[in-house]
């Protein structure tokens, strides 16, 4: 395992690794590009410079083909061949780290306690990495009317502008961030992250066009620290700057609440 970190001008050079022989390969994105960019066309600008930091984890074939066989049906199909002895790995597997729980166990690998053998420690955080990457996800049978979830989407409709409401959600429906989140997209047909942004952007629409409230505390009162943030959000689900949308909204306000 090491870490690489390098500047670029180009977003997507930081997938080109050259290939590593005879290894599995697991490359984690742990930053996004600029975060005024965190969707970018492959264009090359002078002027803007992007940090790119990844965790690359490296396993000998027949080491991670050991790890996979026990629950050979569960893994990726993708990785199925690789399992089974039919073809090597695909390729090098590059992945933004974007799961809280994965996010703790990189965290952990590069800030690691002190504990009394670092040798087991990282094989068992290296163990953790394989069963989060390798592996599809339970299903989750989640009902639409479930008294938990409903709990859960009102906190998030009266907790718009804390920064903290996304973790808060899990604790509502009594479940770990990563069932959250399943449960979200079974019942809503979206992530959690999603749905607050939905919700925050429904509710900036209505302040725009209701109240004489600057862009700026609207962007405060539905969670946005960062004003450029919330008005390229903004523009890129209603196809105008928050100020545009003021002078010209392009829905009524009824349009707006959440149905």
């Amino acid at each position: 395992m090491y870490e690489r970190r390098f500047y670029s001008d180009d977003p997507l050079a930081t997938q080109e690794f050259d290939g590593a022989t005879d290894w599995a390969e697991f490359v984690l994105s742990l930053r996004p590009p600029d975060p005024e960019h965190l969707t970018c066309p492959r264009t090359l600008r002078s002027d803007v410079r992007y940090l790119h930091h990844h965790l690359i984890v490296r396993l000998a074939p027949e080491y991670l083909r050991s790890l996979l066989a026990p629950e050979a049906g569960r893994v990726l199909v993708e990785l199925q061949p690789f399992v089974t002895g039919a073809s090597e790995l695909p390729q090098t597997l590059y992945l933004l780290v974007s799961n809280p729980l994965l996010q703790g166990v990189v965290e952990s690998l590069l800030t690691p306690p002190p504990v009394g053998s670092l040798r087991l420690f990282y094989e068992g955080k290296l163990r953790e990495l394989v069963a989060f990457l390798c592996f599809a996800e339970p299903e989750v049978v989640a009902a639409h009317d479930d008294a938990r979830l409903r709990t859960a989407l009102e906190y998030l409709q009266s907790h718009l502008s804390e920064p903290d409401a996304l973790q808060k959600v899990s604790e509502r429906l009594c479940v770990s961030p990563r069932q959250c989140q399943r449960l979200f997209r079974v019942a809503m047909g979206c992530s959690p992250s999603e749905y607050l942004t939905e919700l925050r952007l429904r509710r900036a629409a209505t302040l725009l066009v209701s109240t004489n409230l600057s862009v700026s505390e609207i962007a405060l009162e539905v969670g946005y620290l960062s004003l450029s943030h919330f008005s390229r959000v903004f523009r890129e689900r209603y196809g105008k700057t928050p100020r545009a949308f003021r002078q010209s909204p392009t829905l009524s306000v009824e349009e707006f609440q959440v149905k």
